[in-house]
């Protein structure tokens, strides 16, 4: 993996960061975070597009058929599957292309085969962030998060960045805060990004006590101060989910930062979390 994030001298640092497209909604959506992202932090603009493999060896058994608008069947032929997905890359490099030119940033592209969630994970060690929509093209109606969010959510080495379509970025930026290593993380990048939202950001202190989370505010307004920008800071007692969606929800914030390691969240709450709220969620660890 490449040195940003695990440079503790310069605190929250990214030079590189990896999209993955597949020209669905959520991953233009995820791109258009990507690249505000990368002129904010001065980092390149990396596009990944995965053929499907499974939608190629779908193609290829002989009683596959596709389901038309018109409810007719077709059958699926291996030769139009890859016309299709070579349509895609090309318009998802078109997307990441115009994305940033308007954010001024430097850019490549490629194209893989393989399981998307693998070839993506594999790609991940390279890069300091990778962003990724909630969903895929082939999303479940009741899912939030399609299974390669939840893939890199459990397993990307480094930081992620979730993103839904039509839920903008740049609103203030909410951070949860609880005294933890991963925490700090998270607060010196809410701190890097602040001026971009344009206003101040919050800090959400989670603690067990109010003399606790005191103590917490006073560290995490210390770690901030160096950066001259201005935050709020709002605690709760107890790190209940319930509560923390409650408080999202209240605060009316664009991009919501936190830490993969906290203490308070174990995989599966943080898992509930990144499903059950709209807004861009930034997971560093």
């Amino acid at each position: 993996m490449s040195e940003g994030l695990s440079e503790r001298e310069g605190g929250f640092r990214v030079r590189r960061i990896l999209v993955a497209l597949d020209a669905s909604s959520h991953s233009l959506a995820a791109l258009g975070a990507a690249a505000d992202l990368a002129a904010a932090l001065e980092a390149e603009l990396d596009g990944l597009f995965v053929e499907d493999i499974n939608l190629i060896r779908l193609a290829e058994l002989p009683l596959a058929r596709e389901v038309r608008h018109t409810a007719s069947l077709e059958e699926l032929d291996p030769r139009r599957m890859e016309r299709a997905l070579a349509a895609q890359a090309t318009e998802a490099r078109q997307a990441l292309a115009t994305a940033a030119g308007y954010a001024h940033v430097p850019w490549s592209f490629r194209v893989v085969r393989g399981d998307v969630a693998q070839e993506v994970l594999a790609a991940a060690s390279q890069f300091d962030l990778v962003s990724l929509g909630k969903q895929g093209r082939s999303k479940h109606p009741r899912a939030r998060l399609g299974s390669t969010a939840l893939r890199l959510a459990a397993g990307a080495p480094g930081a992620l960045l979730l993103v839904e379509h039509g839920v903008p970025l740049w609103r203030p930026v909410l951070v949860l805060y609880d005294g933890s290593e991963g925490s700090h993380q998270a607060l010196d990048a809410a701190a890097r990004l602040a001026p971009a939202s344009g206003g101040p950001f919050t800090v959400l202190v989670l603690a067990d006590a109010p003399d606790a989370a005191a103590q917490l505010e006073h560290e995490a307004a210390h770690r901030i101060e160096a950066r001259k920008v201005h935050a709020r800071f709002h605690s709760l007692h107890a790190a209940d989910l319930h509560e923390v969606l409650r408080a999202v929800q209240s605060e009316g914030c664009g991009l919501v930062m936190l830490s993969a390691r906290s203490p308070l969240f174990p995989e599966a709450t943080i898992r509930e979390l990144l499903g059950r709220i709209r807004n861009p969620v930034l997971l560093i660890r």
